[in-house]
């Protein structure tokens, strides 16, 4: 049986999140999924026994595209699913501080999805039965990627495997940033001061990450949005959020479950609000939610 544990490291800086330790799994790190920049590396995590291929979660991290690696605590979320016979690859993307604005994260997710596509027998993973996950920031990346499917513009193919697909099967986003014009709103709104560069009383990472202010420039906000990339072509998705969540407005979530459901039917869609959770509450971890999940997905992906 696969078990995971949350260490906080020695010496760790207040912006270092704890780590996550995993037994019972083989484990594969740093794999490098492409030579565009030095932090394309992903770590793959395969249950303890079985030759599969295994269907797969490919996670992305949050951290509001400033913070956070693919060895923090966050994956604790989808780790429960080497248990259930489920592979877990965690990715690492361009952050602002390596020149991760949009669209660049989304590309590099891409890649990676790429290139486990094109080493999907050599990893024992099920190509398809691919899944983008992710939280917060990371879940923007898993809903952006799988709406925006076969856009060549939200692509970019001299990162390698270009003969590959980067189409999934499914998507799962765990209370995710996804309008950002809501959510620069929602960081203005918030007395978390002092943490701008500039000295400004807000964090608003939407900006960062936009690198404008989306509500005044909509026009570029529209590009950045999954909810207006949602088509017939949308895999079924899974979106989970707090109705408590002071970091990231839940009204988004419900937004683009509505928009899924409106265009592709409600059973294409999941949203599960759990009652009085914030952000990133453990609730999401726990066993009643991720018997939810995976439930969902062993469904979705045929599974059981």
């Amino acid at each position: 049986m696969s078990t995971y544990k949350i260490v906080v490291p020695e010496n760790a800086s207040p912006m270092d999140m704890p780590r996550i330790e995993v037994t019972g799994a083989r484990i594969t790190r740093d794999i490098r999924y492409s030579n565009a920049h030095a932090v394309c590396l992903l770590d793959v995590y395969l249950p303890e026994a079985g030759d599969g291929p295994f269907p797969t979660l490919i996670f992305m991290h949050g951290g509001a595209f400033v913070g956070g690696d693919k060895g923090d605590m966050q994956s604790a979320v989808v780790m429960d699913g080497l248990n259930r016979g489920y592979a877990i690859v965690s990715v690492e993307q361009r952050l602002i501080a390596q020149g991760g604005y949009f669209p660049y994260p989304i590309f590099d997710f891409k890649a990676a999805i790429r290139y486990l596509r094109t080493h999907a027998a050599e990893l024992h993973l099920d190509e398809t039965r691919f899944v983008t996950a992710g939280t917060s920031a990371g879940g923007y990346h898993a809903v952006m990627a799988a709406a925006t499917q076969d856009i060549p513009a939200f692509e970019n193919l001299s990162m390698g495997c270009a003969e590959a697909s980067s189409n999934v099967a499914a998507c799962i986003g765990f209370f995710g940033v996804y309008d950002l014009i809501m959510q620069s709103q929602f960081s203005h709104d918030l007395p978390i001061g002092g943490m701008m560069p500039d000295g400004s009383p807000v964090f608003d990472f939407a900006a960062m990450f936009l690198g404008a202010d989306p509500r005044e420039r909509p026009g570029l906000a529209y590009f950045a949005d999954p909810t207006n990339f949602v088509t017939s072509k949308m895999p079924p998705t899974l979106i989970q959020a707090g109705t408590a969540d002071e970091v990231v407005p839940t009204p988004a979530s419900v937004a683009i479950a509505e928009k899924i459901s409106a265009i592709c039917g409600a059973d294409r869609v999941k949203l599960t609000l759990l009652e009085g959770a914030t952000h990133g509450d453990q609730r999401f971890n726990e066993p009643e939610n991720q018997d939810v999940i995976f439930a969902w997905l062993d469904a979705t992906l045929a599974l059981k």
